[in-house]
């Protein structure tokens, strides 16, 4: 028998809640902590590339936070799950809109979902995405998650689960982009899906590689943030405290 025995798994494990009771009572936080230990959220340099991260601040603000992935249009799920959110919180703990930090990542097939009208008739949107318009049931030639009115009949239902068909047909009224927008919802899209949107439409309209880039960048809904990418996005946000919802 030695004279120092190697401590058991639950005498370190106790150690260990000891040494982190004291430090928490001493004024150090939980987030201070893991860092300390190599696995907390780590400090950032600047951004570099022209990329916003402004949105962070207001994650950074917030008691609650979420972040949505919507590698699809998926009805409007996305939009669904996050006023379903807002109103829970709001229900249960008397919350308002800035208490919670909703993010709304579009990416892969969801990135028609924050471009415009003009770019939903160009490239043929609602028939890439198999949305059809409530006002007409033909495939789209607008983006039928914008301008949403409750109550008008030539708006979209919200939707009950995942994806399918057309844009109606769901559990009530939906709440539109552009209203959840006004409301702080942070809304973000990858911009290497919305490149390839670009590709599209130069080959569809026989235009400049730059110049059809430039239109689906100016053809975003306002309020929508370009990110490097719908992954990194995701990440991010999850790595300044959201808690991750798949939206499809």
């Amino acid at each position: 028998m030695t004279d120092n025995p190697m401590p058991s798994p639950r005498r370190r494990f106790l150690a260990t809640l000891a040494g982190g009771s004291a430090a928490l009572a001493a004024g150090f936080s939980a987030r201070d902590l893991l860092a300390q230990g190599g696995t907390g959220i780590p400090s950032y340099p600047p951004p570099q590339g022209g990329w916003d991260m402004s949105w962070l601040g207001r994650v950074e603000r917030a008691k609650h936070r979420h972040v949505f992935d919507a590698p699809e249009v998926a009805d409007g799920l996305a939009l669904n799950h996050v006023n379903l959110v807002l109103r829970g919180y709001a229900d249960v703990y008397q919350t308002s809109d800035a208490d919670t930090a909703a993010i709304i990542v579009y990416r892969h097939a969801g990135l028609p979902a924050v471009l415009n009208d003009d770019m939903w008739s160009r490239l043929k949107l609602g028939e890439r995405t198999k949305v059809k318009d409530p006002a007409t049931n033909e495939f789209a030639l607008r983006n039928p998650y914008l301008k949403v009115k409750p109550g008008d009949p030539n708006s979209p239902a919200s939707p009950e689960g995942g994806g399918g068909g057309g844009a109606g047909g769901g559990s009530g009224p939906m709440t539109g982009l552009d209203t959840l927008i006004g409301r702080g919802v942070i809304v973000l899209c990858c911009n290497l899906a919305l490149m390839q949107h670009g590709g599209r439409l130069a080959r569809a309209e026989n235009l400049p590689i730059e110049e059809a880039r430039t239109a689906v960048i100016n053809a975003l809904v306002p309020g929508v943030i370009r990110m490097p990418s719908g992954v990194f996005a995701v990440a991010r946000a999850q790595e300044a405290g959201c808690h991750f919802l798949r939206s499809t």
